[in-house]
């Protein structure tokens, strides 16, 4: 698992590197599914939650685009969702989502 939580760390850093250059500035990410609950194979994709202030001048689809963006430049499997603490806050985020959110492992 070390090795898996060592490339976890890379490729998360990458991630936000990527982000910033499009002018996201990550506050925090949540890794949640198989990764979080250490269940991840070879084949798994890298689910991350993107916290940032940065998602307020954006609508669903322009988040979305600059996360699929930023995944293709890493080349990595990352399924990402961008979050404001603001949405997080006032419980804006699918229900589905919330108990990821508040739970889940931060990176």
């Amino acid at each position: 698992m070390a090795k898996k939580t060592t490339n976890l760390d890379r490729i998360i850093k990458s991630f936000q590197r990527e982000l910033k250059k499009m002018g996201i500035r990550s506050e925090r990410v949540v890794v949640f599914g198989s990764y979080a609950n250490g269940t991840a194979r070879e084949d798994s994709d890298i689910d991350l939650f993107v916290v940032s202030r940065d998602w307020e001048k954006y609508n669903l689809r322009e988040r979305l685009e600059i996360l699929g963006v930023a995944a293709v430049r890493i080349l990595e499997p990352v399924q990402a969702q961008g979050v404001t603490p603001h949405e997080i806050e006032t419980k804006q985020v699918p229900m589905y989502w919330w108990d990821v959110v508040k739970e889940a492992s931060v990176g």
